[in-house]
């Protein structure tokens, strides 16, 4: 039964155990304080050490290092065969730390073989750690190809060419004391080729030094076709040539330069730059040639295609619609159309100021001098005189007062719209009143009296014209009396009557 209760005990803390995290117990590495000699007979055939994280092919010629920490006081970390290619791969975080040349060689060297650095990831780092005055790497050739490199203490040297293609490269040798002349950053006897990747550098004495001895093309001692520079050295940035004559050629690349000199021609036929952007102002010259050398820039133009269309969309507004165009009319005339392609940054500001002022200008105000009159007279109406006034109202309210120049027509539609709905405005019909007339029946019956006298008259009339005259007396009195008062209803009418009866009878009498 005791036994039963411990087997359980001891299931029960495996299985918490197993519910944990993992953690690996072997992430930091056994320290290696010798050299890791890899020209002994040795390694001509594979090699491993999991204690100290690293591996060597034997057919790749690759060494593998794998969070690595090596501390090997004042000798070297690793040495290589200067007759062969090595390749060291490194994984993870990696420290080589060394009072004497880090990564060494034998005697011998040869233009075709080299170090290559790699890493098998962008975050993958290789530390190397130069502690007195020595160079950290000294290779025939050295090829920086991806991952990230820091180097502090000493420059990396090569008799005859460093390339750097998708690697980060930081360097940092201020510390390194400058009578020892190992506190560059790159130094090559033959060139210095970027293609990619970054490169910072951070140098007691020069950031490039391209010195001018062995390179395999021998015109050609600085190549930058690419990759992102940040250089800054105590004497210059760049230097070019010291021995043999070398040439530069830049093409392409982001390319800052912090020191008191930038590119420097000592012993050099020119520097060729025909592409790149340049950020030169912290730096106090640039670009300069010795006063013995008869070295030269040749400097492509600047690109002024982004100036060329901020001028273009300037000069194609019309000034007077805006408050005010000074700005933009300063901008325009501080135009250079001088720079060359290392003043890049000058041209871009150019077409950012015309950009920025133009983006800065203020509309004048639209014209409302017709919409007021049309508002004023809208609204001196009494809406009450009216049987529909809701279509002026609408055009008040859609009054919109800020336009600006470019759009007075939305506001010449507004006052047609006001002046419209004033113009077919209709007033209301005024309250009917009672007439004081005769009605319709008694006119009717005055006009048919009328009509009867009438023929009477006319039938007397063609008996005597004697009687006709009187006649026609009496019936302009009995006109005239009617006219006199139109509006005398029966009474009236009925005195008309009586006259024409006693005319009526006097013609009766002379007849007989």
């Amino acid at each position: 039964m005791k036994k039963t209760r411990i087997f359980s005990t001891m299931l029960a803390t495996v299985i918490c155990m197993a519910s944990l995290p993992a953690i690996n117990v072997f992430a930091a590495n056994q320290q290696r304080t010798t050299t890791l000699d890899l020209t002994v007979a040795g390694f001509q055939n594979d090699q491993k050490n999991e204690d100290e994280g690293w591996s060597w092919d034997a057919d790749t010629l690759t060494l593998t290092l794998d969070n690595v920490d090596f501390s090997t006081g004042n000798k070297s970390s690793i040495k290589v065969d200067g007759l062969k290619s090595t390749t060291i791969l490194f994984k993870g975080e990696n420290k080589l730390e060394s009072s004497a040349t880090i990564i060494s060689r034998t005697d011998r060297g040869s233009k075709d073989t080299g170090l290559t650095l790699k890493g098998e990831a962008k975050e993958s780092k290789l530390s190397l750690v130069e502690k007195d005055n020595s160079p950290s790497m000294d290779q025939p050739n050295i090829t920086f190809e991806s991952g990230t490199v820091d180097i502090q203490g000493g420059a990396a040297i090569a008799l005859y060419t460093i390339k750097v293609m998708e690697a980060a490269v930081n360097i940092d040798t201020t510390m390194a004391d400058p009578e020892d002349g190992w506190n560059d950053g790159l130094y090559a006897n033959g060139s210095i080729e970027i293609y990619g990747g970054e490169v910072n550098v951070k140098a007691g004495r020069i950031g490039l030094f391209v010195v001018g001895i062995g390179a395999p093309e021998p015109k050609t001692g600085l190549r930058i076709e690419g990759g992102k520079l940040d250089l800054e050295g105590g004497l210059a940035d760049v230097y070019l040539g010291s021995g043999n004559v070398k040439n530069g050629i830049i093409s392409a690349g982001d390319i800052t330069l912090k020191g008191k000199k930038g590119i420097f021609l000592y012993d050099c036929e020119k520097c060729e730059i025909t592409g790149g952007t340049f950020h030169v102002d912290e730096c106090d010259d640039p670009f300069m040639a010795h006063k013995d050398s008869s070295g030269v820039f040749e400097i492509a133009d600047a690109d002024y295609t982004k100036v060329d269309k901020a001028e273009e969309a300037a000069k194609a507004l019309n000034k007077d619609n805006y408050v005010d165009f000074t700005a933009v009319e300063k901008a325009l005339e501080a135009i250079d159309r001088t720079k060359n392609l290392t003043q890049q940054s000058d041209v871009d500001k150019m077409a950012k100021d015309i950009n920025d002022a133009v983006e800065a200008l203020v509309y004048k105000s639209a014209d409302y001098t017709e919409l007021d009159k049309a508002e004023k007279a809208a609204k001196a109406l009494n809406k009450d005189d009216y049987e529909d006034f809701s279509e002026v109202e609408k055009a008040l309210a859609a009054i919109d007062r800020t336009k600006n120049i470019t759009e007075q027509a939305d506001v010449d539609a507004m006052v047609k719209a006001i002046n419209d709905a004033v113009a077919n405005l209709v007033k209301k019909t005024p309250a009917s009143s009672q007439p004081d007339s005769v009605s319709s029946s008694d006119a009717s019956s005055d006009t048919s009296s009328s009509a009867s006298d009438s023929s009477a008259s006319d039938s007397s009339s063609s008996d005597s014209k004697a009687t006709g005259s009187k006649s026609d007396s009496s019936s302009k009195a009995a006109s005239s009396a009617s006219n006199t008062n139109p509006s005398t209803g029966v009474a009236g009418g009925a005195f008309a009557l009586a006259l024409l009866s006693g005319a009526a009878v006097v013609m009766a009498k002379k007849k007989k």
